[in-house]
C-alpha cells in the first residue's frame, strides 16, 4: 500500500516530522457560535478572526445539539438527533427499545457513532443501538451529514454522530428525578468541580494552570415497564374485524450508566484527559405486534475507557499533536428459557473487545496561510460467540485489525474569506476468516487472513460572501467495511462471505448560511443545503438455502434532496426552531424488481418545529411538532405496505420553585395519542406523561 501513501505523505510533510505531538482543539470548539438555548443548531464554520482558523472540519454541514441543560426532560439521544435536518431514526418500540439513525437515507450501519472520539459501532453487527447511549452524560452531540473531521478513523458513508461527554471543571451539582407513564423512573446525579493546590481561576503568572484536577461524575438510571396499549391486527392488516387493543408484554427494561471524566490541563503546557464509562442494561424482548413473547430477555454490560495527552506545542505554537488510546469491553447475553425464538432455541453469551490508539498532528503554516494535518490510527477487535447448544458451544475468536491514515491541507485566501480543503484517506482491514460456514455447524477460521482496503479523496470550499453570508461546497468519498456477521456468519443460519467488498459512498452538497446582525433583541439563523449521495456495492442478505442466508454486494442507491434549518430568538423570550428535509432515495441496483423504487422506511418529507416561550419569572412553556411523510416498508414499494404519514405533537413546561435551584417540569409526548409504527411490527406508545423535579447548585 506504499504507493497509495505518496499523496498523503506529500500533503503532510511538515506534520509527519512533528510526530512529537500537538494539542488539538475539539472538532468544533474554536469557531462554534453559542446557540440560543432553544435549538443548538449552529454554523460550525463561521470566521472568527483574520488569521487562519484552527479548524478540524471540512467545510461540511454539521448540526451541534447542546444538551448539557436538558436534565429537566426525559430525553434520549434518539429524541435529540431526530430534530436536525437530514436525520431519520428508526425505533423498534418505546422508551429503551432498540433504535438506529439514518442520515440522508443511509443504512444504520453506514452511520458511525463516536463517544468522545471512540468508535462505538458494534463489532459484530455494525450498527449502534442509540438507546444504549445515555444522554445525561453528554455536553453536546455533533452530527456530520456529509464530510467528516480528519480525526475520525472510520468516517461513515452515511455520516457521523459524535457524542461529547460533559466537560469537567465547572463547580456544579445537579440531581434530577423523573416519574411517568408505564411506571417510568429516571434518576440523574451529576457532580463536577476541581481539586488541587489552588483556588479561583487557578492560573499562574505566565498563564499556565497550576496543579489541579478537574472532574465530572455522572450517574444515570432509567427504567420502565413499557406496558402501553397498542392495536394488534393479528397479522391481517386488511381485515379490521379481528383487530383488538392489547397491552405490550415483556417490554420492561432497566439500565444504569456511570461516567467519570478527569482533566489535568492545561498544566505547564501539557493537557491530559481520561474517562471511563460503565453501562449495564436488562431488557425484555416483546416480539413483533402479533407475536407475543413472554420470557425472552437480554443483558448488556459495556465498559469504555479513553485516555489522551497533548504535549506543549512547539515552533511558537505552530506545531502540535494529540495522542489518544481507548479500550471497550462488552458482554451480550441472550436468554430464551422457554424456547420461544430462534432456530437452535438456545441461550447465547457473546463477548467482544475493541482497543486502539491514534495520533493527530498538525502544522499551522501561517506564512503560507495553510494548516496541514495528519491522522493515523490502529484499531483491533475481538469477538467470541458462545451458545448453550451443546453442538455449538464456544465459537472461535473472530479478530479484526484496522488501519487508517488521513491527511488534510487547508488553504486560506482572500484575507481568510475563502477556505479550500483537500484531504485523502486510506483504510485497511484484516481479519482471520477466509472460508465458508460448514453446513449445520459453526464457522471456522483458516490460516490465510481476509483483507479489504479503501482509499479516496475529500474536497471542500467555504466562501464568506458577506460577514453574515457564507457559501459552502463539499464532496467526500468514504467506505464501510463488512461487519463480522456479514463476513463470518453466525452459527446455523447466516453463512459468511469472504468475497464481500466494502460499501462505498460519495456525497456532494452545496449550501448557503445566513445570519442576522448581532442584536440584543433578535438573533436569526438560516441554512439551506442541496445534496446528492451515491452508494455502491451495498450489502444485502439473500436466502442461500432452506435454512441459511448469505450477504452479497448487490445493490446501489442514489439519494438527492434539500435540507433547511432555521432558528430565531427574541429578547422577549420567544424562541423558534425548525428543520425540514426533502429527499428522494431510490434503489439503482441491477434488479428489475427493485431498481428505481424508493428505499424502504425513508420518508420524502420530514418537518420538525419547536416553539418555546420563556418568562422572566423563571417559567417556560413549549410545543414540538414532528411530521414524517409516507414511506414504503418494503423494497418492492407495494401499495399495501405504504405507511401513512405521522403527525406528532409534544408539549410541556417548567417553573422554578426556588430561583435557579429547584424546578418542576411536566411534559406530554404524543399529545394527540396517535398510533405510530416506525418499523413494521413494532408499535410505539401513545400519549405519555413525565414529571421531573430538578435540583441545581452552581
Amino acid at each position: 500500500m506504499g504507493r497509495r501513501f505518496i499523496y498523503i505523505l506529500a500533503v503532510a510533510g511538515f506534520t509527519s516530522i512533528s510526530a512529537v505531538l500537538l494539542p488539538v482543539s475539539p472538532a468544533v470548539s474554536d469557531d462554534r457560535v453559542q446557540p440560543a438555548p432553544l435549538t443548538g443548531i449552529v454554523d460550525t464554520l463561521e470566521v472568527v478572526s483574520d488569521r487562519p482558523e484552527r479548524l478540524e472540519v471540512l467545510p461540511t454541514f454539521a448540526t451541534v445539539h447542546e444538551v448539557a441543560d436538558e436534565l429537566g426532560r426525559v430525553l434520549t439521544v434518539t429524541d435529540v438527533i431526530e430534530k436536525g435536518a437530514g436525520v431519520h431514526v428508526r425505533r423498534y418500540g418505546g422508551l429503551g427499545a432498540h433504535s438506529t439513525a439514518s442520515i440522508r437515507a443511509s443504512s444504520p450501519g453506514q452511520v458511525q457513532i463516536y463517544l468522545d472520539g471512540v468508535p462505538m459501532n458494534s463489532i459484530s453487527y455494525g450498527a449502534t443501538n442509540l438507546a444504549d447511549l445515555p444522554l445525561a452524560s453528554l455536553e453536546r452531540i455533533e452530527v456530520y451529514r456529509g464530510g467528516a473531521p480528519v480525526e475520525f478513523g472510520s468516517p461513515g458513508i452515511g455520516g457521523i454522530v459524535n457524542l461529547i461527554t460533559r466537560l469537567p471543571g465547572a463547580d456544579r451539582a445537579t440531581a434530577a428525578l423523573s416519574a411517568g407513564s408505564y411506571e417510568t423512573l429516571r434518576i440523574d446525579l451529576l457532580r463536577s468541580g476541581s481539586v488541587g493546590l489552588c483556588t479561583g481561576d487557578r492560573t499562574a503568572g505566565d498563564g499556565n494552570r497550576e496543579a489541579a484536577l478537574d472532574y465530572t461524575v455522572v450517574f444515570h438510571h432509567l427504567q420502565s415497564e413499557g406496558d402501553f396499549e397498542y392495536l394488534d391486527r393479528h397479522g391481517t392488516p386488511e381485515n379490521t374485524d379481528d383487530d383488538e387493543v392489547v397491552v405490550r408484554e415483556n417490554n420492561s427494561f432497566r439500565q444504569s450508566d456511570f461516567l467519570l471524566r478527569l482533566d489535568t490541563g492545561p498544566w505547564n503546557g501539557w493537557k491530559t484527559e481520561a474517562s471511563n464509562e460503565i453501562f449495564w442494561k436488562r431488557s425484555g424482548v416483546p416480539g413483533i405486534e402479533n407475536v407475543h413473547i413472554k420470557s425472552v430477555h437480554y443483558r448488556i454490560f459495556r465498559n469504555t475507557a479513553r485516555f489522551s495527552v497533548e504535549p506543549p506545542p512547539v515552533a511558537e505554537g505552530a506545531l502540535s499533536c494529540r495522542i489518544s488510546g481507548f479500550h471497550i469491553t462488552r458482554r451480550d447475553r441472550f436468554y430464551n428459557p422457554d424456547d420461544e425464538v430462534g432456530f437452535d432455541r438456545s441461550d447465547s453469551d457473546d463477548r467482544s473487545w475493541s482497543y486502539g490508539a491514534n495520533l493527530l498532528s498538525r502544522f499551522d503554516w501561517h506564512a503560507a496561510r495553510q494548516s496541514l494535518s495528519l491522522f493515523a490510527e490502529v484499531r483491533r477487535e475481538r469477538f467470541i460467540p458462545e451458545s448453550s447448544h451443546p453442538a455449538i458451544g464456544v465459537g472461535f475468536t473472530r479478530k479484526r485489525t484496522g488501519y487508517s491514515l488521513a491527511a488534510e491541507d487547508k488553504l486560506f485566501l482572500l484575507g481568510g474569506r475563502l477556505k479550500l480543503v483537500a484531504g485523502y484517506r486510506y483504510q485497511e482491514s484484516a481479519d482471520n476468516y477466509a472460508g465458508p460456514v460448514p453446513i449445520g455447524g459453526p464457522p471456522e477460521p483458516l490460516a490465510e487472513a481476509h483483507r479489504a482496503d479503501f482509499h479516496g479523496p475529500c474536497f471542500g470550499a467555504r466562501m464568506r460572501l458577506h460577514p453574515r453570508v457564507a457559501l459552502k461546497v463539499n464532496r467526500t468519498h468514504f467506505a464501510r467495511f463488512p461487519s463480522m456477521i456479514e463476513l463470518f456468519g453466525a452459527s446455523g443460519f447466516v453463512e459468511g462471505n469472504t468475497d464481500l467488498s466494502p460499501e462505498e459512498g460519495t456525497t456532494t452538497d452545496v449550501g448557503i448560511v445566513l445570519r442576522s446582525e448581532p442584536s440584543s433583541s433578535r438573533n436569526a439563523f438560516l441554512e439551506a443545503v442541496l445534496f446528492r449521495a451515491e452508494r455502491d456495492d451495498l450489502i444485502v442478505f439473500l436466502q442461500n438455502s432452506q435454512r441459511t442466508v448469505k450477504a452479497f454486494n448487490l445493490e446501489s442507491a442514489s439519494v438527492e434532496g434539500i435540507e433547511l434549518t432555521a432558528r430565531c430568538s427574541w429578547e422577549a423570550g420567544l424562541n423558534l426552531a425548525a428543520s425540514y428535509t426533502f429527499q428522494d432515495a431510490r434503489n439503482t441496483g441491477p434488479s428489475p424488481t427493485y431498481s428505481g423504487k424508493r428505499l424502504p422506511y425513508e420518508p420524502r418529507h420530514d418537518l420538525f418545529v419547536r416553539t418555546e416561550w420563556r418568562g422572566r419569572a423563571g417559567w417556560s412553556v413549549w410545543h414540538e411538532y414532528h411530521h414524517q411523510g409516507e414511506a414504503y416498508r418494503d423494497q418492492a414499494n407495494l401499495e399495501e405496505n405504504l405507511a401513512p404519514p405521522s403527525y406528532i405533537h409534544n408539549a410541556g413546561g417548567s417553573i422554578y420553585l426556588i430561583p435557579n435551584a429547584l424546578s418542576l417540569s411536566l411534559e406530554i409526548q404524543n399529545l394527540t395519542d396517535e398510533h405510530i409504527v416506525d418499523v413494521e411490527g413494532y408499535p410505539l406508545p401513545g400519549r405519555t406523561f413525565y414529571v421531573t423535579l430538578l435540583v441545581e447548585a452552581r
